[in-house]
C-alpha cells in the first residue's frame, strides 16, 4: 500500500463504521510492508487483530480470530487465494476479504471478482482508497479502487456487475465451461466431441444456460461469454 502521503498525516475521512469494533487481519508477503501498514491502521484507530506473511499462518489466524476483513496480498497465496476465500467462507460468514495486489495475475483477478472477495486494491493506491473499502465492505457493498479499475482497463477487462455475477453463479462447472468454449469461438460438433457428448445434450446444455442467464435464445450466448470471458 502507497503510504507516501502519511509523511503529512493526512486525516482519514469520517466513516460511521466504529474503527476499534472492525477487527482486520493483515496478511502481505513482506514483513515490513506487512509491519508498516498494521502500525498505520492502528494509528487511524482501526482494530489490528493479527498479521501475518506466510500462507498457513493466515489461515490459521483467520480460523482462531475471525476478523471481519482480511486485506489478502495476491503474492501471498497465488492462485490459491480463491480456494482459501471458500474455504474459509464454508465456516465463517463473517470474514471479507480484500484482495491487494501488485503483480497481477489476471486469470486470478477475474476468479476473486466472482468468487467471494469484497474488496479490490492496488499497490499503488493511497491509504485513502484503503479507508473507502473498509466503510463499503462493511456496509456489504463491493469496492474497486481507481487504481484498480484502471489496471483493469489497461488490460482490457471490465467489471461485470452484480446482477451478472449472480447469472454466472447458477451455472454449473460443466455450464461454465460451456460456455467458456462458445466464447472461443468453437463450433458446436467442436464442443461436442471435446467433451464426449452428443451434439443433442450440448444443445441441452446451452437452451438450459439461456435460461439461466436470461438471454432470449441460444444465439445470443456467444455475445455474452465475450463479454464475460475473463470469469470464466
Amino acid at each position: 500500500m502507497n503510504s507516501s502521503n502519511e509523511n503529512q498525516k493526512p486525516a482519514a475521512p469520517s466513516f460511521s463504521i466504529r474503527r476499534k469494533d472492525f477487527s482486520i487481519l493483515v496478511a502481505q508477503s513482506e514483513l515490513f510492508t506487512c509491519e508498516v501498514l498494521c502500525q498505520l491502521l492502528k494509528q487511524q484507530g482501526y482494530n489490528v487483530v493479527g498479521k501475518a506473511v506466510e500462507l498457513e499462518d493466515t489461515l490459521q489466524q483467520i480460523r482462531v480470530k475471525q476478523p471481519q476483513c482480511v486485506i489478502l496480498e495476491s503474492e501471498i497465496s497465488g492462485r490459491r487465494s480463491v480456494d482459501i476465500v471458500q474455504q474459509v467462507r464454508s465456516d465463517n460468514e463473517r470474514t471479507k476479504f480484500i484482495l491487494y495486489t501488485s503483480k497481477p495475475d489476471l486469470k486470478l483477478v477475474a476468479n476473486a471478482m466472482q468468487q467471494g472477495f469484497y474488496g479490490f486494491l492496488y499497490a499503488n493506491d493511497g491509504l485513502d482508497e484503503l479507508y473507502k473499502c473498509f466503510q463499503t465492505i462493511s456496509t456489504g457493498g463491493y469496492y474497486y479502487s481507481s487504481g484498480f479499475l484502471l489496471l483493469l482497463k489497461n488490460y482490457g477487462m471490465n467489471v461485470i456487475n452484480e446482477e451478472t455475477k449472480r447469472q454466472l453463479s447458477r451455472l454449473s462447472s460443466r455450464e461454465t465451461e460451456i460456455l467458456r468454449l462458445v466464447a472461443d469461438g468453437n463450433p458446436g460438433h467442436e464442443i461436442a466431441d471435446q467433451l464426449h457428448i452428443s451434439y443433442r445434450t450440448l444443445a441441452n446444455h446451452k437452451t438450459n444456460i439461456a435460461q439461466k442467464l436470461g438471454l432470449d435464445s441460444c444465439r445470443h450466448l456467444a455475445r455474452f461469454g465475450i463479454g464475460v470471458r475473463d470469469y470464466l
